[in-house]
């Protein structure tokens, strides 16, 4: 199938009976995805982060439209976390390169749904979708050295790590390290439960 051909219709994936990844519906995502994105915790190590300050419905069904119309646009595959059918995440596929057989991925959850391993089983889940199905060679990610929670959820999803970029997450002003992972074909291995 062409890279392309993915992008006809959006494929979302059971995790288990709990986690299910679908695509972003505007209306309905936008008051849920708001109030994870007051919550600063939940972004103290995402770069470029600004809390918002007041609801604006407006605003915030333009912020998830942007994810379908990144979909449609073939420049990324964005999944609602749902855990029991509270919307509780997002990750996504981006950054396509090397003639789309490389990618770069990114999530988060909600801090009450932290520490039971649910990034996890979300990440070991796309990232299979992304090698079998999007036909992709090496998947990235990148974790600020002092978020602890995604270096760890990282490693346990079965990435490698491959080393150290030196200041390149902007986190209040502050130019800060990350390590830089990988996911490949060969990890699929590790993730067979």
């Amino acid at each position: 199938m062409a890279f392309c051909d993915l992008f006809k219709e959006f494929q979302p994936i059971r995790v288990d009976e709990d986690i299910y990844l679908r695509q972003h519906e505007p209306e309905k995502d936008a008051r849920p995805f708001w109030e994870i994105y007051s919550d600063e915790e939940n972004f103290k190590y995402y770069g470029g982060y600004s809390k918002p300050s007041v609801w604006n419905e407006e605003r915030e069904i333009r912020a998830e439209a942007s994810r379908v119309k990144g979909f449609k646009g073939k420049r990324e595959y964005s999944w609602v976390v749902t855990y029991q059918g509270e919307v509780i995440g997002q990750i996504q596929l981006f950054n396509f390169f090397n003639h789309n057989t490389c990618a770069e991925v990114g999530y988060f959850i909600k801090r009450t749904y932290w520490d039971r391993g649910i990034n996890t089983k979300v990440l070991k889940a796309v990232c299979r979708f992304g090698v079998e199905t999007m036909g992709f060679k090496r998947i990235e990610a990148f974790a600020h050295v002092d978020n602890i929670g995604s270096n760890r959820t990282l490693q346990k999803a079965g990435f490698t790590k491959e080393g150290l970029m030196r200041k390149r997450f902007m986190i209040k002003d502050t130019l800060g390290d990350c390590n830089a992972y990988s996911f490949v074909r060969d990890n699929l291995e590790k993730i067979t439960e």
